[in-house]
């Protein structure tokens, strides 16, 4: 009798969830990424516009460069916007959660596992678009589950387990605060290359420098972003250093 129970403790002991994302299901993800990139990327362009418009001497001849300009700009955007949702793509099938014990782990391509034990999670977060953010108390680690995971009831009641899943939309607020930090960052681009001021030049360029380290520090910390968009990063110290380099040619006169 007494084998009888211990064989079923060491059963439930080891019993495995696994869950993972239905392919079929990633055309919306592309669709929630081109309605939140696309009115980024029109912004970018014009403010891009409106910098070199800004800093030509030549007026002659400046519609027929843009003629060729902004076919270039959109052949390159469309390009890396088609790379970017393949590797999401990729990044999205192959996502797994798995709960096993007292502890559940997120693994997915091309990025660093993330395991939480079940005493440290301070909160369990069913958002509104249907996913889930899982956090732990200490705040460095959050597993993000997607509303396209695979036996999602079944999930629903396992997350429950652990404790009560709380509703916000923590989803829509960190869309929100991406696309603030992203309109931030081109305004604040477009003072230091627009305005001949020196103090707004001198207080846009420093607040600018500080929001690209900030972004470079949470991407690189951030373990649900993938190596190769964390690799990418670094890039932004070559933005870096061409923002230094206007601002002390016009702060130096």
């Amino acid at each position: 009798m007494l084998s009888r129970i211990a064989i079923f403790a060491a059963t439930l002991i080891t019993y495995m969830e696994t869950y993972t994302t239905i392919p079929t299901r990633f055309k919306e993800i592309r669709k929630q990424t081109f309605t939140r990139i696309l009115p980024l990327i029109l912004i970018a362009v014009i403010a891009g516009v409106v910098i070199s418009s800004s800093n030509q001497t030549q007026k002659q001849g400046d519609i027929y460069n843009w003629l060729i300009t902004i076919p270039i700009i959109g052949a390159a955007v469309g390009f890396g916007l088609v790379r970017g949702l393949n590797r999401q793509k990729a990044i999205f099938e192959s996502y797994k959660l798995t709960i096993e014990g007292n502890l559940i782990t997120r693994e997915q391509f091309n990025s660093s596992a993330i395991s939480i034990y079940f005493d440290d999670i301070n909160e369990i977060i069913g958002n509104k678009n249907g996913s889930f953010t899982i956090k732990v108390k200490n705040g460095k680690d959050t597993i993000y589950v997607p509303a396209q995971i695979e036996n999602y009831s079944h999930l629903e009641k396992s997350l429950s387990r652990i404790m009560p899943i709380k509703v916000k939309d923590q989803g829509a607020f960190q869309q929100l605060s991406s696309i603030v930090a992203a309109v931030s960052v081109i305004v604040l681009m477009i003072c230091v290359y627009t305005v001949s001021n020196k103090l707004i030049v001198g207080v846009a360029g420093i607040v600018l420098i500080g929001l690209l380290l900030w972004s470079f520090i949470a991407i690189r910390k951030n373990k649900n972003i993938d190596a190769k968009t964390k690799t990418a990063a670094w890039w932004v110290f070559i933005v870096i250093i061409a923002v230094v380099a206007i601002m002390y040619q016009k702060l130096a006169n």
